[in-house]
């Protein structure tokens, strides 16, 4: 019975702690990104919680002195779950959130084809997934303007390896739409 109070009690506390909290992420932001190329759409679905999906294409050069250059420009997909983490302190020390500007924790997922759908450099892995814990930093300027960093320890995958090391990646880009002022 005391079990059945505390968790009755529990799960009361968090819905009032709920409906008197506002939301802080915004919702749906859509990116363009400049440096990978590609577009991404960041859905807030809890307070400081969103759901980031992106479409991006990787190049890939392969090339030397005694044999001819080859490349490709290899289609992929990004999503991860971001739980922004500083959002109060920023808030309290009058620093800007637009644009989710904030630090998170993500688990970052990307998939990325093997064979190019421009050029002529075929890997011999049909795909590469990566799957990362990453600590992130995103800052979004009042043009629009954003960057973002994201590492953490991951597991990189294809056909015929599975590794573990440290994942890095870098966004700039511009908000385009769905940023408050």
């Amino acid at each position: 019975m005391k079990k059945i109070i505390f968790l009755s009690a529990m799960l009361l506390t968090s819905f009032y702690a709920k409906a008197q909290s506002g939301k802080l992420v915004e919702d749906k932001l859509f990116k363009v990104n400049a440096l990978a190329p590609g577009i991404s759409y960041e859905l807030g679905v809890a307070d400081k919680t969103t759901l980031n999906l992106e479409a991006f294409l990787g190049l890939a050069l392969n090339g030397g002195s005694d044999r001819s250059t080859n490349f490709g420009l290899y289609p992929g997909l990004e999503a991860d779950v971001r739980q922004y983490v500083n959002f109060n302190r920023r808030l309290n020390k009058g620093k800007n959130i637009s644009g989710n500007s904030g630090n998170y924790v993500a688990f970052l997922n990307q998939l990325q084809l093997g064979k190019p759908i421009i050029g002529n450099l075929e890997y011999a892995s049909d795909y590469f997934y990566n799957g990362a814990l990453v600590y992130g930093i995103q800052r979004t300027y009042k043009k629009g303007f954003y960057w973002g960093l994201a590492f953490g320890p991951g597991i990189f995958v294809d056909d015929f390896y599975t590794d573990a090391g440290i994942l890095i990646d870098l966004r700039l880009g511009w908000v385009v739409s769905g940023r408050k002022k």
